[in-house]
């Protein structure tokens, strides 16, 4: 299921809730473009993050299938660790870590 994000606006920062006609309800900014830059962006990192989870979770049943639970937990962590960090730019923008 998607996450539905509210990315900033370019012209006066506040959260794009609402896009009427394409332009940003509190400085009249056209932002219909930057939205859309910005929703494929989160598309691509989604497809990313879906493609990487999936090799490791091969890579980790494979790898994994003979050894005992310890060891097989300790795998399956690594592999949460390695895909959070690739996904935690979907999760939390760059803009709002910087304020």
């Amino acid at each position: 299921m998607p996450v539905h994000s509210y990315p900033p606006c370019p012209g006066c920062g506040e959260k794009l809730v609402r896009k009427p006609a394409g332009r940003c309800p509190h400085c009249g900014a056209e932002v219909a473009q930057f939205v859309s830059d910005a929703r494929d962006r989160e598309t691509r990192i989604e497809q990313v993050v879906a493609i990487v989870s999936t090799v490791l979770v091969v890579t980790v049943l494979i790898l994994g299938g003979g050894l005992g639970l310890i060891e097989g937990a300790l795998m399956y962590a690594g592999a949460g660790v390695v895909v959070w960090y690739l996904a935690k730019g979907t999760f939390w923008s760059r803009r709002s870590r910087e304020e």
